[in-house]
């Protein structure tokens, strides 16, 4: 059964055809019904952020099992290179030489499980986009890891550290960083969401 979340992407979509094509047959023009209507777009965003506010501060404690449900890709190769415009994404990392990448996502959550990661040589670094929805990061206690969290706007929690409101960043790194052999160097970059990263 689909959940309400799952409808977004292709409610969007028909939206926008819908919109496109009174533009063509010149019974509404698109731009001006973008420029009228944009503040809405704003608003329910808004509304979305404060209603998933709730729910998101009740996973603090939750293991990662329950949040990382429903299907999850596994992606075993040296590097990464995802990106995704409308769902969520629920990624496992299994790789056992990590050399590093990017995954973005625009519209839907974004999952990313680093418990079974194995890093090459080296400080690889791994970079994370989202746009509109929230940010769930499960990073292995052994891993040597520096994370920089940014978000425009939404709460942020890095590793017990918390902030929220507009405009924060957060960086963490453990304590045996600097001489490692082995490290991670994680940037994430969230817009309108919360960003977790455990």
């Amino acid at each position: 059964m689909k959940t309400r979340r799952q409808y977004l992407g292709p409610l969007i979509l028909i939206t926008l055809g819908v919109l496109l094509l009174l533009d063509k047959l010149e019974i509404a023009e698109f731009g001006d019904i973008i420029s009228t209507y944009w503040p809405l777009v704003l608003i329910l965003v808004g509304l979305r952020m404060f209603f998933r506010y709730g729910r998101s501060e009740s996973q603090a404690g939750v293991p990662h099992d329950v949040i990382f449900s429903g299907t999850t890709r596994e992606s075993a190769g040296t590097t990464i290179s995802s990106s995704n415009v409308f769902g969520d994404v629920d990624m496992k990392i299994t790789s056992t030489d990590f050399h590093g990448g990017s995954i973005s996502n625009v519209f839907g959550d974004m999952n990313i499980d680093l418990n079974e990661i194995q890093l090459a040589e080296g400080e690889q670094t791994l970079k994370l986009d989202g746009v509109f929805g929230d940010m769930h990061v499960l990073v292995p206690k052994n891993l040597e890891v520096y994370v920089t969290a940014h978000s425009v706007i939404g709460d942020m929690r890095v590793l017990g550290n918390v902030k929220s409101g507009f405009g924060q960043q957060i960086s963490y790194t453990t304590p045996n960083y600097p001489g490692a052999t082995k490290k991670l160097r994680l940037i994430t970059n969230q817009v309108f969401g919360s960003a977790k990263i455990w």
